[in-house]
């Protein structure tokens, strides 16, 4: 027997959560890129949104259902309304939940290096309309800041739908307590060619680039850095020798003029494509890169390389000794051109017995590969695109390099 009052409640109950999902979708939208894809990005923050109200549809349908409110939900079965009830719990664990299970993931790789080095390598961040929360940039920096890490390298991908305020975003890496290198990825690179609409009104108030000044990233681009040995537990940002004081303390001193600087520990290199553009931009980054390789080949240190892209490997120069260590990100695109470079025999996963040979969760093409031209570290990658799920947690990769 059908209870009118309870019938009512769970009538507006539903009502008001259809309308909480489309109208704050829809004020979401505006905060991000008005101009492009409004209903593709509107539809994908619905998605989003809906799934905080999970627990409640999943209370009101069994409510409904143990109360024959309707002849709808009457009929439905027990284990009809127990796999419905189990798809909202997981559609809610993989949306809200997930993401939030930030994990560490140790791996060491040989480089030969003088002193070993300790990086924290973030991989696809895409900081917008899903990974940009406040809450889970601050477990990131919280992560970053308890490691004993003497840089952090960032591959990319920052960006996925980003709101107007890049800074205002972004603020929270301001509290990063270690160096953060990085380069852009293509997409980055396309938000930092639309910066206005073509009204000539400002999409974004600050270009990523300008944004990585104001937060003291340093932006390596097509370029290379040193990466000097470790005083008083860091990276000095300057190429200086340490020696043990008198006090038995670590402190940093001065290079004589002439002097072999032997501080140097690697040559960390950007290494990053430009986004479709015309041929003659085309050219430029072609020369760009030729510059860049000849500055690797010409490394007396080992060379470590930032890249958005795993195809970056194809135009390293060849014959390198040691080998450079590229490391770039797991997007889609990168996932199936390594999948394609095995099938055609062209990388292999590495052989050495070591936790980073871990099987690939959700067949996910990530850790150490051998190429003729570099060894390749793919990162697992943090943020969320596409479709607002995670089926894999988000991921620190901390490389002891040696």
């Amino acid at each position: 027997m059908t209870d009118p009052a309870l019938y009512t409640i769970i009538v507006t109950v539903a009502a008001t959560l259809l309308a909480y999902i489309a109208l704050w979708s829809g004020l979401q939208t505006f905060n991000t890129d008005p101009t492009n894809r409004f209903m593709r990005i509107w539809l994908k923050l619905a998605l989003y949104y809906a799934a905080y109200t999970m627990p409640i549809w999943a209370v009101l349908l069994l409510l409904g259902w143990s109360s024959d409110v309707t002849p709808v939900l009457a009929e439905l079965s027990g284990v009809m309304v127990f796999i419905t009830i189990l798809l909202m719990g997981l559609y809610f664990y993989t949306v809200i939940v997930q993401p939030n299970r930030l994990r560490l993931e140790h791996h060491a790789i040989d480089l030969g290096l003088s002193t070993p080095l300790k990086v924290a390598v973030l991989a696809d961040l895409r900081i917008g309309i899903y990974s940009g929360k406040p809450r889970h940039i601050r477990k990131l920096v919280a992560a970053i800041n308890a490691l004993s890490a003497d840089a952090v390298l960032i591959t990319g991908d920052w960006l996925y739908y980003p709101s107007a305020d890049l800074v205002g975003q972004l603020m929270l890496f301001k509290g990063v307590n270690k160096p953060i290198y990085t380069v852009m990825s293509r997409s980055d690179l396309r938000y930092q060619s639309m910066n206005t609409t073509k009204q000539g009104q400002p999409l974004l108030e600050d270009t990523l680039a300008s944004t990585f000044d104001i937060l003291d990233i340093r932006y390596i681009g097509q370029q290379c850095t040193s990466l000097p040995i470790k005083c008083n537990g860091a990276i000095s940002t300057q190429s200086v020798a340490c020696q043990v004081n008198t006090n038995n303390q670590i402190e940093p001193i001065a290079q004589q003029a002439g002097d072999k600087d032997d501080s140097i520990v690697a040559i960390l290199c950007g290494w990053q494509d430009t986004p479709q553009a015309t041929i003659e931009a085309e050219n430029t980054n072609k020369t760009d890169k030729v510059v860049l390789g000849n500055d690797i080949a010409n490394a007396t240190n080992p060379v470590i390389i930032l890249a958005s892209r795993f195809d970056s490997v194809s135009n390293l120069p060849k014959s390198l000794q040691p080998r450079p260590l590229l490391i770039a990100g797991a997007a889609k695109d990168i996932q199936k051109n390594i999948w394609l470079a095995q099938k055609q025999k062209n990388i292999e996963r590495s052989n050495q017995h070591s936790p980073l040979l871990s099987k690939s969760r959700m067949g996910k093409q990530r850790g150490l590969y051998q190429h003729a031209n570099a060894q390749i570290f793919i990162s697992s990658g943090i943020g969320t695109r596409g479709l607002p799920f995670r089926l894999y947690r988000p991921t620190i990769d901390v490389l002891t390099i040696r």
